[in-house]
């Protein structure tokens, strides 16, 4: 690897390793085990580095390793059931505590409501959110872009009536 692959890798790691956390707490609610889940996720990054061939986005290719990893988790989790609480944190870095406060209480809600959905929404929710295209949503989770549009309606059909329903 030369010293530039090293350079970009490196920064790749360091510039996704928020997004990967943000993934993993919203399949793991178990602050200790989404940070493992994250380290999985930013090692299967640099294990599959030599393989990227640059023909899609620094962006889409860490979220496509990403659910891979995740659907690995939760295919475990499955077999393997264990009790646990659900919680709400995802810490963000806000500007100011008012902010911080304001844009938490909404994020918790959000977050909370999209845990409620089926996993085939879950997934094109939470890629939406992180302000994916529906081309890259498509690309990251090998389905077509009509199915994007399809489930991302889907499920906001599905929050909006969560919302209603909760105060």
């Amino acid at each position: 690897m030369t010293s530039a692959d090293r350079a970009t890798l490196d920064r790749i790691l360091r510039d996704y390793a928020g997004f990967a956390h943000r993934l993993a707490g919203s399949y793991e609610t178990d602050p200790e085990t989404a940070r493992d889940l994250t380290q999985e996720i930013l090692v299967a990054v640099w294990r599959a580095w030599p393989a990227f061939r640059r023909q899609c986005s620094e962006r889409t290719y860490v979220a496509r390793i990403a659910h891979y990893r995740i659907a690995t988790h939760v295919g475990r989790a499955v077999r393997q059931p264990r009790r646990a609480e659900l919680t709400d944190d995802i810490p963000a870095s806000d500007p100011t505590p008012e902010e911080q406060v304001m844009r938490h209480d909404q994020r918790t809600r959000l977050v909370a409501l999209v845990r409620t959905l089926p996993v085939a929404y879950r997934e094109v929710a939470l890629l939406m959110l992180e302000d994916f295209t529906p081309a890259e949503v498509a690309d990251t989770l090998g389905i077509s872009a009509n199915a994007v549009a399809v489930r991302s309606t889907r499920a906001r059909e599905m929050l909006r009536a969560l919302l209603e329903q909760r105060p």
